[in-house]
C-alpha cells in the first residue's frame, strides 16, 4: 500500500477547477452548519455563523491543506461539532450581563467562542504529542452510536422552526398556535430536501446539495411570484462583507469580554475538550475512509497535528471548529482531484465567495438550508444503529442485540437531555459496566473433576488402583478473558463452592488474556486461605517466565521461591495433585522402580513362563533427555519401563506437547509393534530410566514354540490398550 500522496501542486489547472467545483458544492453544507453553531443567536445567527463558517474554511482549511498528510486533506465545519459549539453559545447567550443585541456584545461572544476553538486545537496539538490518536478507536461503539444519533436528533429539531416559519428561539415548552405555521414555507423546505434525495439516489456523484439549494430558492421564488403575500419565511440576510481578518481574539483588550470569558471558564474548557476528542475522533475515522479509498496510508500522529494548528487558526479568526471532512474529500476523490493543489483552490474559492458573494448569499431563504439539513441529519443517523433496529425487525431477538440498543438509546438520550459531556459521560461509564458484566459472567469457562479428565500419565496397577478412587476429590476451574477487579469476586464465590472432600484446586489460566493487580492480590489470598485448611491450590498456564508468573511477582504476589504449585498446563498440574495422592497414601512414586517379572506385559504368567520372557528381553538405560525412538522408526519391538519416567512428545517448538508419560510397570510402543507401522511420535526420558525390549521377531518365535505363552502375551497387551482407550476417552 503507497503511504505517499501525488506532489502538492500536480495538475494545477485540474486542480484548480476541481476545487473550485467543491467550493460551490460544499457551499450549502458551510452555510446551514454556520446556521446550527450560533442557532441560539436567533436573528443573528446568520451573519455570525455564516462569517464563521466562512473563516473555518478559508482560514483553517488553508492551513489543514499545507500540513495534512491524508490523500485528500480537506477541512472543514462539522454537524457534530457545530452542534456542541451551540451548546456553548446558548449558555453564553443567557448570561444577563452579555446583551447580544449589540455588536460589542456579539463581539464578545465571537471572542469567547474563539478561544474555545484554539485550546481545542491546542489540545489535538497535545493529543499528537503524546501519541494518542491510536486510542481515538477504542470509543466504545455504543458510545459512538449514541452520540451520533443524538447529533442527528437535534439537528432535526432544529430544523423545526425555519421549516415551520417559527421564531428560531422558541422554547421546547412553548405552546405555538397552529395559525403561526407557515405551510408554504413547509412546503419549500420539504421540497428542497426531496429534491436532495432524488439527486443522491439517481445523481451520486452529482454535487447534489448545491443543485438542491438552487431547487429550493427557485421554487422560493416562484411561489412569491405567484401567490403575492404569501408567507415563505425569511431570508439569510445582510451577511458580513470582506476580507477576513485574525482579529477574533482582539476583543479579550475588553474588560467585559475577559470577564465573559472568566464566568463561563469551565464551560470553555469543556466545550474544548469534548470538540477536541470528537473532533479527533471524527478526522481520523475519516482519514481511515480516505486511505481505504485511494490505497493510501495516513500517519494519525501527523494529522491530528495538522488539525489542531488548522484548528488554532480557525478559531483565531473566529472560525468554527474544522474536521477532516469525509463528503467534501469524496466529492474531490469522485472528481479525480487528490493533493494539496484542489483544497488550496476550494480555499480561495471560498474567500472570494465571502469577499464579494455576501448579496447573493444573504438572498437564499432559511427554509432552504434547513431542507438541506433535514437530509443530513438523516443521513447522519448511525448506520450500526440501522443494522440493530433491521435486525429486531427481523425478529432476532437475542440478549446482545437488546442490551446494545439501550445502550444507543441510553447514550442519546442522555446526550439530548443533559449535553454531549453528560452523554459521552454515561456511555462510557455504561460500556464499562456491560464490560465488567460480561467478564464477570465468562471468567468461569468449565468446572470438572480429575475423575472426568486425569493426567496423561499411564500408572502402574496400584497407583492406578488408589488413584481412581482419589482424582474426585481435585477439582478444575477452568477460567477464561480478564481477572480483574471487576471479575475477582466470581472467582472468589466459585472457590467458595468447593464439594467438603476436596483435596486439591487446579485453576487453569491458560485462556485468561488480562490478570491486573485486584486478580493477583485475590489469587494470593485465595492460595493462601486454602492452605490453611490443608487444600493445596495448584495455578496451570502460568511459570515463572510466563507473562503471567512475571505479572504475578511484579505485583507483589507469590514471591516465594521455588514454585512447586505453577505448572505450565493443566495436564501437568492435575499430574502433580495425582502425586501427591501417591505419596500421602505411602504408595511407591510413579517414577520409581517396578521389577520386570511384575510389568502389566507378564501379568498372570507362571514362573517358568516369566523366565522364558525375560531371557528374550535385554535392558537398556537411558538418562534424562535421552530418546528412546524418534518419529518415522521402525516399529519393531515393544517396550516394558521399570523405572523412572518417559513420554511419548510430538512438534518442534519447546516445549513440546506431551500425548501421554508412562510410569515404571506399564508398556509402550505395542500398536507399531503389532501393526508393523513406524513410530508416530518421540519417546524421550524425562528422568534417568531402564526400560526392557521384545523383538518382533522374538515374539513370533516364542509363540511359534509355545502358542499358550504367545497368545496370554497377546492377551496382556489387549488388555492394556483396552485400559488405555478407556482412559484417554476422558482425557
Amino acid at each position: 500500500m503507497a503511504s505517499g500522496r501525488p506532489s502538492a501542486m500536480a495538475g494545477l489547472p485540474g486542480a484548480a477547477w476541481g476545487g473550485g467545483a467543491n467550493a460551490f458544492a460544499s457551499l450549502a453544507l458551510v452555510l446551514t452548519i454556520g446556521l446550527v453553531a450560533f442557532s441560539p443567536l436567533g436573528a443573528a445567527a446568520a451573519p455570525v455563523g455564516i462569517a464563521a463558517s466562512f473563516a473555518a474554511v478559508i482560514a483553517g482549511g488553508f492551513v489543514y491543506a499545507l500540513l495534512g498528510r491524508v490523500a485528500v486533506p480537506c477541512g472543514g465545519p462539522s454537524s457534530a461539532t457545530a452542534l456542541i459549539l451551540a451548546g456553548l453559545v446558548a449558555q453564553l447567550v443567557r448570561d444577563p450581563a452579555l446583551d447580544v443585541s449589540t455588536a460589542g456584545g456579539l463581539a464578545s461572544l465571537v471572542a469567547v467562542t474563539a478561544a474555545t476553538i484554539v485550546l481545542m486545537g491546542a489540545l489535538q496539538v497535545m493529543f499528537s504529542l503524546l501519541g494518542l490518536g491510536r486510542f481515538a478507536r477504542f470509543v466504545p461503539q455504543p458510545v459512538l452510536a449514541g452520540f451520533m444519533n443524538a447529533v442527528a436528533l437535534m439537528i432535526l429539531v432544529a430544523q423545526v422552526p425555519p421549516l415551520l416559519g417559527l421564531p428560531a428561539l422558541a422554547a421546547p415548552g412553548d405552546a405555538t398556535p397552529l395559525s403561526s405555521i407557515q405551510p408554504l414555507t413547509l412546503a419549500v423546505g420539504l421540497a428542497t430536501a426531496i429534491s436532495l434525495w432524488v439527486m443522491r439516489w439517481k445523481w451520486p456523484h452529482a454535487p447534489a446539495p448545491l443543485a438542491a439549494l438552487a431547487v429550493g430558492a427557485a421554487v422560493y421564488a416562484v411561489l412569491g411570484a405567484v401567490i403575492p403575500g404569501s408567507q415563505l419565511g425569511p431570508v439569510v440576510g445582510a451577511l458580513p462583507q470582506g476580507v477576513a481578518l485574525p482579529d477574533a481574539l482582539f476583543r479579550f483588550s475588553d474588560p467585559d469580554t475577559l470577564g465573559l470569558l472568566r464566568r463561563h471558564a469551565s464551560a470553555v474548557g469543556l466545550t474544548a475538550a469534548v470538540l477536541a476528542v470528537i473532533g479527533s475522533l471524527e478526522s481520523l475515522l475519516a482519514a481511515a475512509v480516505i486511505d481505504q479509498l485511494t490505497d493510501t496510508r495516513h500517519d494519525g500522529r501527523r494529522e491530528l497535528m495538522a488539525i489542531g494548528l488548522a484548528n488554532t487558526a480557525s478559531g483565531v479568526f473566529g472560525g468554527l471548529p474544522l474536521v477532516l471532512s469525509q463528503t467534501r474529500a469524496m466529492t474531490l476523490i469522485d472528481g479525480g482531484s487528490r493533493g494539496q493543489g484542489a483544497v488550496v483552490a476550494a480555499a480561495v474559492v471560498f474567500a472570494i465567495l465571502f469577499a464579494v458573494g455576501g448579496p447573493l448569499i444573504a438572498l437564499i431563504p432559511r427554509t432552504v438550508l434547513a431542507g438541506v439539513m433535514l437530509t443530513i441529519a438523516v443521513a447522519m443517523v448511525d448506520r450500526w444503529t440501522r443494522q440493530l433496529v433491521r435486525q429486531l425487525y427481523a425478529r432476532e431477538f437475542s440478549s446482545d442485540l437488546r442490551l446494545s440498543l439501550v445502550l444507543v438509546a441510553a447514550v442519546c438520550a442522555t446526550t439530548v437531555a443533559m449535553g454531549f459531556v453528560a452523554g459521552i459521560a454515561a456511555g462510557v461509564l455504561l460500556s464499562m459496566a456491560v464490560f465488567i458484566r460480561s467478564m464477570n459472567r465468562s471468567l468461569v469457562r468449565g468446572r470438572f473433576s480429575a475423575a472426568e479428565r486425569p493426567s496423561r500419565r499411564v500408572y502402574g496397577l496400584a497407583q492406578e488402583a488408589l488413584l481412581a478412587h482419589s482424582r474426585q476429590r481435585v477439582t478444575v476451574l477452568e477460567l477464561e478473558g480478564a481477572l480483574f477487579f471487576g471479575t475477582a469476586e466470581r472467582l472468589a464465590v466459585e472457590a467458595g463452592r468447593l464439594p467438603p472432600d476436596c483435596a486439591c484446586l487446579v485453576l487453569d489460566l491458560q485462556r485468561v488474556n488480562i490478570i491486573d493487580e485486584s486478580g493477583a492480590v485475590l489469587l494470593q489470598d485465595l492460595s493462601r486461605r486454602l492452605a490453611r485448611h490443608g487444600i493445596p491450590m495448584l495455578l496451570a498456564g502460568v511459570t515463572t517466565d510466563s507473562a503471567h508468573g512475571r505479572r504475578l511477582q511484579a505485583y507483589g504476589c507469590f514471591r516465594e521461591r521455588p514454585r512447586e504449585d505453577w505448572f505450565r498446563d493443566t495436564d501437568h498440574a492435575i499430574e502433580a495433585a495425582e502425586q501427591r495422592f501417591l505419596a500421602q497414601a505411602h504408595v511407591a512414586e510413579s517414577r520409581t522402580e517396578a521389577p520386570l517379572a511384575q510389568s502389566l506385559l507378564l501379568r498372570g504368567l507362571a514362573s517358568a513362563q516369566v523366565e522364558q520372557v525375560l531371557k528374550l528381553m535385554p535392558a537398556q538405560h537411558l538418562s534424562a533427555g535421552t530418546l528412546l525412538f524418534r518419529q518415522g522408526d521402525p516399529g519393531d519391538r515393544v517396550y516394558v519401563l521399570t523405572q523412572g519416567s518417559i513420554s511419548i512428545v510430538g512438534g518442534r517448538s519447546e516445549p513440546r506437547q506431551r500425548y501421554v508419560s508412562y510410569s515404571p510397570g506399564v508398556m509402550l510402543g505395542e500398536i507399531a509393534m503389532l501393526d508393523g507401522g513406524g513410530r508416530s511420535a518421540d519417546a524421550i526420558a524425562d528422568s534417568d530410566a531402564v526400560v526392557f525390549s521384545l523383538l518382533r521377531t522374538d515374539f513370533d518365535a516364542l509363540s511359534a514354540a509355545d502358542p499358550a505363552l504367545g497368545a496370554r502375551l497377546l492377551r496382556n497387551i489387549a488388555l492394556h490398550l483396552a485400559d488405555r482407550l478407556r482412559s484417554s476417552a476422558s482425557r
